[in-house]
């Protein structure tokens, strides 16, 4: 188990102090490829405070419902999201947090200006240490809060973006496997990820051991590449952690394995996987980014 004494200060060369302190050399190796401890300096803000979180989430509710999701009773790593909601409105939820046996989202926080200053923050931070040429693959950046009841298992799932995810309150322990391990993810799992079903990817418990299992405890952070699956079981605590993440240019990505699928499924030819051969990957992108014209979702994220 590692712990924030662990985890070197960046140097800093900006006049604020810095919120997250990733070391320059374990994120430049790892960055993307595989998981790696940091610490943060954001316990005790008040935006993370239960009030503030309840006030977040009502109007995260009232002004855009599709960036919440709440449930509550889930034990199988593999159900699926939304398959358990709770019976209550989520501020009441959150209120019931230490019973409701909840998991609670709120998504894309920086809508609100508070929340939007901090990720600005933030992000600053990840870019001092990453380089500014980092900024060019970011397409979109955001911020979203994460409320847990004790005891509360998040099911097994990858991401469609780069996270930072963050505790504030509470401790947890994740398990965290490589993006790249294809005993764990196959490849039909991610083209289907990507293309018709964010659940496809599922967990094999005899496939546990390769997992990197972390403790977090309030100041630490993970760094979670895109697509590396994941899965949760909180503490006997009420849990607040955040995510500060982006979304990378999906052309790079998210048309090659949509092609692929299609290449799959409809015409029965096993693909070559992304990265692997430069030219295949430029005409799987355009063809990609076309079929995503057509659908109306040019280059889309989510």
């Amino acid at each position: 188990m590692s712990s924030v004494s662990d985890v070197p200060s960046q140097a800093v060369s900006q006049s604020r102090q810095p919120l997250l302190l990733i070391d320059r050399d374990k994120f430049r190796q790892n960055f993307n490829k595989q998981n790696f401890i940091l610490s943060h300096r954001l316990c005790g803000n008040p935006l993370f405070s239960l009030p503030r979180i309840i006030e977040l989430a009502r109007d995260t509710a009232l002004s855009r419902p599709d960036d919440i999701y709440y449930d509550s009773g889930v034990t199988d790593l593999n159900e699926r999201w939304g398959t358990s909601p709770s019976s209550f409105p989520v501020d009441e939820t959150i209120r019931r947090i230490e019973t409701a046996g909840a998991w609670i989202a709120i998504k894309r926080a920086e809508h609100d200006p508070a929340y939007a200053k901090l990720l600005a923050d933030c992000m600053s931070d990840i870019l001092e240490v990453g380089g500014h040429e980092l900024e060019r693959n970011m397409r979109y950046k955001k911020v979203d809060v994460f409320v847990t009841s004790p005891k509360r298992v998040t099911t097994y799932h990858i991401d469609s973006e780069s996270g930072f995810l963050l505790q504030i309150a509470g401790s947890k322990e994740i398990s965290l496997f490589r993006s790249d391990d294809r005993e764990v993810l196959p490849e039909e799992e991610i083209e289907q990820f990507w293309t018709v079903d964010r659940n496809a990817p599922r967990y094999r418990p005899h496939l546990q051991h390769h997992a990197d299992q972390l403790t977090l405890e309030p100041g630490m952070g993970v760094h979670i590449p895109i697509n590396a699956p994941h899965w949760v079981q909180n503490g006997n605590n009420i849990s607040i952690s955040v995510s500060i993440n982006y979304h990378c240019l999906a052309s790079e990505r998210a048309n090659i394995y949509r092609v692929n699928y299609y290449l799959r499924n409809k015409l029965g030819v096993s693909p070559t996987p992304p990265f692997r051969s430069p030219a295949r990957d430029f005409v799987k992108r355009s063809v990609g980014s076309i079929y995503q014209t057509l659908r109306g979702k040019p280059d889309a994220y989510a």
